[in-house]
């Protein structure tokens, strides 16, 4: 992954991180199941800041932000001719409410349905399906969705009687 991906999606799950973290702080002022309260923003970050839990917190979000995009995103090799199986593909894919966005020779890009899977994934959600040199495909996209493709693609394959490579069909089997 190129490192201004890397660092671009980095730096979206840490927004994302920020939000969720304000709207649980807001949400426990309101209820009154916080120490802190809405009375100074100064009072808040000095309360926040001058503990250790509030320091470790802190710590954790950025480390875990720094590591995300390494642990998310994935890259899969699946063993069956791309352009036999486009169709059981596009099946897989949109079982998982992914749409075909974009498609070229040789390379597929599937983005997610709603508006809300883009906005919770941070327009970060496609998954582009690539020919390789050895006569497959790879998938790269968030862990997720490659994964779940990655398990309904084999059965749609075989619905479609689309063979992976190394598989030797016998006389039987035809």
């Amino acid at each position: 992954m190129p490192a201004g991906k890397y660092i671009m999606r980095s730096a979206k799950y840490l927004v994302k991180l920020l939000i969720l973290f304000v709207i649980l702080f807001a949400f426990m002022m309101w209820s009154e199941t916080s120490a802190l309260s809405f009375e100074s923003i100064e009072g808040f970050f000095a309360s926040y800041f001058g503990t250790t839990k509030g320091w470790l917190f802190t710590a954790v979000v950025l480390v875990w932000s720094a590591v995300y995009p390494k642990v998310e995103f994935v890259t899969r090799h699946m063993d069956y001719d791309m352009s036999e199986g486009k169709d059981s593909i596009i099946k897989a894919f949109g079982m998982g409410r992914m749409m075909l966005a974009d498609e070229t020779e040789g390379k597929m890009v599937f983005r997610g349905e709603s508006i809300g899977r883009k906005l919770w994934f941070l327009w970060d959600e496609a998954v582009t399906v690539t020919r390789n040199a050895a006569g497959g495909f790879d998938m790269e996209g968030p862990r997720r969705f490659v994964g779940e493709a990655q398990q309904r693609i084999p059965g749609y394959m075989d619905l479609a009687q689309v063979n992976p490579l190394n598989k030797v069909i016998s006389e039987e089997e035809k």
